[in-house]
């Protein structure tokens, strides 16, 4: 471990389980008594929660109804980016502990990728770039065409932030027709989009991008049944959260032809093995879990420290999570 500075009796003890950037670390330094994790495993969190007044987490820190009742001066939890799956919000609001968390810090970021996602797998650009290796330049190009995105239908499942975004460049920048399905009534949009049912937004589109938290409603949302509704030249999208998508079904209809692509940014388990039958489905795109890590995203995930420091003191925080 890696203290700050020696703990004064006025002083609150905020423990950092996974890396945050040095401006965000100074400013809690500044305030309190920071202890910074080599691991984010529940045996390491849980020998420093003991006596902490607040913890900073991201992505893999596992913050469970257990683990907080270790707690017994914990106030506050900050999540460094948008979801709150790893973070169980009843039992947090049953003992009183305030989450926060940054739900527009990374918007653009994914978005953008999301969308580099659609291009890259309609135009095979993986493929071109191998062919141009290995020797192939004349083959690829002789037997290489694809849609213009203009062409297509894109099927959004979730319209919230991210979702919203991917809609407008899509809709205005790309010229594609957008259907979308949420659980929720969605406000007036910036962007031409009609509400369907999931099922028939599976069946029109050829373009469909998941946008939505993990819960145990959307978990494995996307599986073998919802797969063979969709058309066989589509393709699937995820950026949100790997539990959504049922991968092996996904790899099976993939190598099957039932659709014709994906992409995906996220995955159950992380990383993903080397052994997942995705690791060999054809006309697949693998990225590590990057999608929101645009150096300014990164900035504004790290700004949920001021969120943390203001609850220890006492004022509201501008970002809280809801359960």
């Amino acid at each position: 471990m890696k203290n700050g500075r020696a703990m004064g009796e006025s002083r609150f003890k905020i423990v950092v389980s996974e890396a945050y950037s040095e401006s965000a670390l100074s400013r809690l330094r500044a305030y309190g008594d920071v202890v910074e994790l080599d691991s984010c495993d529940d045996e390491t969190v849980r020998a420093a929660l003991v006596d902490a007044d607040a913890l900073l987490v991201r992505t893999y820190t596992d913050v469970t109804q257990s683990l907080l009742k270790v707690g017994k001066r914990l106030k506050v939890v900050g999540r460094a980016g948008v979801g709150v799956d790893n973070i169980d919000l009843n039992a947090a609001n049953h003992q009183g502990i305030s989450i926060v968390h940054t739900p527009a810090a990374s918007t653009q970021s994914v978005a953008e990728h999301t969308v580099g996602l659609m291009i890259a797998l309609e135009h095979r650009i993986i493929a071109g770039d191998a062919a141009v290796r290995n020797d192939q330049f004349a083959e690829h190009r002789s037997t290489m065409k694809w849609r213009e995105l203009a062409e297509c239908k894109l099927g959004i499942i979730g319209m919230g932030r991210i979702g919203s975004r991917v809609g407008k460049i899509c809709a205005d920048g790309l010229g594609m027709e957008v259907v979308y399905h949420d659980v929720k009534p969605i406000d007036a949009l910036e962007f031409a989009a009609s509400a369907v049912s999931l099922d028939e937004l599976l069946g029109v589109t050829d373009v469909v991008t998941l946008h939505v938290p993990l819960t145990d409603q959307t978990r494995r949302l996307i599986n073998a049944k919802q797969l063979s509704l969709m058309k066989p030249m589509s393709m699937l999208i995820n950026t949100s959260r790997g539990a959504v998508v049922d991968t092996v079904a996904l790899a099976d209809a993939l190598e099957s032809s039932v659709i014709a692509g994906a992409a995906l940014d996220v995955f159950e388990d992380e990383p993903l093995s080397q052994s997942h039958p995705l690791m060999s489905a054809p006309n697949t795109i693998l990225t590590p879990h990057v999608a929101g890590r645009s150096s300014a995203a990164l900035v504004r995930m790290n700004d949920v420290v001021d969120d943390v420091i203001a609850l220890l003191e006492g004022r509201l925080p501008k970002h809280p999570a809801s359960s």
